[in-house]
């Protein structure tokens, strides 16, 4: 009798004593997180000896809002599908660090999620993008949340939580279709086991093939948010470099000046003035970003990209999760308003200066190297907003059907596809105050033939609105036939206002406002101009997504073996009416003005470059001019010109140069050559870089210049 009742308390003891000396016991005994229980976890983001910081700052803001929202989600629940679960265990495990009160709630929510939930995923490579890549970013999240909270949980659990992620992610092989979320997960997990210790070649070299040197992605704009981008729908993909970094292992990445020059493109050039990307490659106008949870890392980049960041996500809080409570060094500094920038491999991207959603954004696409599946034939392809609406749209998606040229803004010839997605690049270009202008090369995408695109971005002034002006130039075999495509976002009817000169159309194919017009006029006279429905995506992809109209223009190769063509994109609404555009022609040239209500009068004109051009109202010689006069005041842009006179304003080189002046303040860009400037006022005109003056009575200066760009303007 008294040895049955001995051994029960014996046992007990024993009980007691076992859970006293045992490392891997479950939970905290006091409010406070325990001390580590002999692991070396959590390490792939962040180390227990960070908690008390990361506590301390949650009384303020942007940490104070991801603070509750993370306790609110963990609270919550959620349901058994993958992108949910990424968000709830990586709420539950800032909860965990957090909410130290509850910290044993939250890792154990952690915890249930990973065994009873994530085990019921369907992952698989025969389940094609869905059961790989949401999946893999999903496993990346619960990594890294049993690597913080494994110290919570007893070695039972750790093991179970394991055995799942384990078994799970091993049914997706290391290498196949979107490798770089299989190598982000993986990755994650072999640092996670101790397996890897080295740097992830792989991974690092698949990461830069998507960034050209100068850091445009050429890959399409929507991938580029959502891969290298760091979207929420392919966490791994980017956020195994963090890992890399935080542990050491390879601290390639946040000093990486492809990185940074990446991350200034994606927040200050690939969206518009609305906030939305622009249309380029294989997207959708429907496809949107979202309040993506490793951008705000950002700050461990660069500091110009993230006050581009700061714009984009001004007023919008950041969820609460690790990635975005623990990730960023800083937080987001004030916002900075993107501007117009040229990149030589990627294109340029021009937008009016105001921080507003109604401005006008240009791109203007041609990358050089690293086209890839989702790459279109769009060399010198084209992207337009304004007015709160993506005007021009492409073939969108997905893949080969909507690739060939004429179903991106190109030219092309004879309407046949490109023979290459890689052109020349950006040749040619500046930025100024008041217009925007850049020169695509064709290179090698149009075999045999070569296609230099000019672009400018007039901005508003004076109460003349801005639009665009495109100056295509083109050589190839006389007769050979041109035809210049262009997509507006319209799929009910093309306002014809002048048959082969001007068109209106209502952009109403998936528009975000109302109300927006875009009036394209043709100012070189096509010899015609078609008009059809083309499809906006893949069929069987998308089966009930409205088609779109497309204008073709056609024109002919001259005996001279080369052609010049000048077409207007004038966004306009209601509030913002187009102006008059009247055509021009004349020998060796064709063109149009623009008279605007507030007694702003725009000469757009094309010429032949080396035969002198004589009009009413300028004499030049060179391949494209716009003359802008308000007044007495003239504004003047030339393109690879040797002559322009209107008035008492102009110059003469000895070369052609491109030159744009604003009344005495300008831009020129050549090979080296001497000019003449005439005006009024030009005793104290400075160049930067200095240039050889060789006389200066006030209306006329005389100088030698260097190659490349100067800069000059009245002091």
């Amino acid at each position: 009798m008294k040895e049955n009742w001995i051994v029960p308390i014996f046992s007990s003891v024993l009980l007691l004593l076992a859970i006293a000396c045992d490392k891997d016991v479950k939970g905290p005994i006091s409010n406070d997180i325990p001390e580590s229980n002999g692991s070396h976890h959590p390490f792939l983001i962040v180390q227990k000896d960070e908690f008390p910081a990361l506590r301390d700052r949650s009384d303020r803001e942007p940490w104070k809002s991801m603070q509750e929202d993370a306790i609110v989600r963990s609270k919550r629940g959620s349901k058994t599908r993958h992108y949910d679960l990424q968000n709830y265990v990586g709420a539950a495990a800032l909860a965990y660090i957090l909410d130290v009160e509850h910290s044993a709630e939250h890792a154990d929510r952690v915890k249930n999620a990973i065994v009873d939930q994530y085990a019921q995923l369907t992952v698989g490579e025969n389940n094609g993008w869905g059961g790989v890549v949401p999946n893999m970013g999903s496993f990346y999240m619960a990594i890294l949340a049993l690597d913080i909270v494994y110290d919570a949980l007893d070695s039972l659990e750790v093991r179970q939580c394991e055995k799942v992620i384990e078994d799970q992610i091993f049914k997706i092989k290391r290498e196949g279709s979107w490798v770089d979320v299989r190598y982000g997960t993986h990755g994650t997990w072999d640092i996670y086991k101790g397996i890897r210790t080295t740097p992830d070649d792989k991974y690092y070299d698949g990461i830069m093939l998507q960034i050209t040197d100068d850091g445009v992605s050429p890959v399409t704009i929507h991938y580029a948010w959502e891969r290298v981008g760091g979207g929420n729908s392919r966490l791994s993909k980017a956020g195994y470099m963090d890992v890399l970094e935080y542990t050491g292992i390879d601290n390639r990445y946040y000093d990486n000046e492809r990185l940074k020059k990446f991350h200034r493109w994606l927040f200050g050039s690939s969206i518009n003035c609305a906030k939305e990307m622009a249309i380029i490659g294989d997207m959708l106008p429907t496809q949107t970003i979202g309040n993506y949870m490793l951008q705000r890392r950002v700050v461990n980049f660069d500091a110009e990209a993230a006050g581009y960041a700061a714009w984009y996500y001004k007023g919008v809080k950041a969820q609460g999760s690790i990635l975005t409570y623990i990730l960023p060094k800083t937080p987001l500094p004030d916002p900075v308003v993107p501007s117009s920038k040229l990149y030589i491999n990627g294109g340029a991207f021009f937008r009016e200066k105001a921080d507003d959603p109604h401005g006008l954004h240009l791109v203007l696409y041609n990358i050089k190297s690293q086209d890839e599946w989702h790459t279109h034939e769009e060399v010198n392809g084209l992207a337009l907003s304004g007015y709160g609406n993506r005007l021009l749209v492409n073939g969108g998606r997905l893949g080969a059907p909507t690739r060939p040229a004429p179903l991106n803004n190109t030219l092309t010839m004879f309407g046949n596809n490109h023979t290459s997605r890689l052109g020349g690049g950006i040749v040619e270009g500046f930025v100024t105050e008041h217009l925007d202008y850049a020169s695509g090369s064709s290179g090698g995408a149009i075999a045999g033939r070569k296609h230099m695109r000019n672009a400018l971005l007039v901005h508003r002034i004076n109460g003349a609105q801005p639009y665009v002006i495109l100056y295509d130039e083109v050589a190839a075999t006389p007769g050979n036939q041109v035809i210049t495509y262009l997509h507006p976002a319209n799929e009910t009817n093309i306002t014809v206002e002048s048959a082969d000169e001007e068109y209106v159309a209502d952009i109403n194919h998936q528009q975000s406002v109302s109300g927006s017009q875009l009036t394209i006029y043709y100012a070189t006279p096509p010899e015609a101009v078609d008009i059809e429905k083309v499809p906006s995506a893949v069929m069987d992809r998308y089966p009930d997504y409205p088609d779109h109209n497309r204008l073709g223009a056609a024109y002919s190769i001259g005996t001279n073996g080369s052609i010049q063509i000048a077409t207007l994109l004038f966004p306009h609404n209601s509030l913002h009416p187009k102006p008059p555009i009247s055509r021009i022609v004349g020998d060796h040239y064709s063109g149009c003005t623009v008279t605007h209500p507030s007694g702003v009068t725009d000469l757009i004109l094309c010429g032949a470059g080396d035969s002198l051009v004589v009009t009413e109202t300028v004499t030049f010689k060179g391949k494209a001019v716009l003359s802008r006069s308000t007044g007495d005041i003239i504004h003047y842009f030339v393109r690879h010109g040797t002559e322009f006179v209107q008035s008492s304003s102009g110059f003469t080189a000895q070369d052609p140069i491109t030159i744009y002046n604003e009344d005495g303040n300008g831009t020129i860009t050549s090979n080296g050559t001497s000019i003449m400037i005439n005006g009024d006022n030009l005793d104290g005109l400075t160049f930067d870089p200095s240039v050889d003056i060789v006389s200066n009575d006030g209306k006329t200066l005389q100088a030698n210049i260097p190659p490349g760009t100067i800069q000059f303007w009245k002091q």
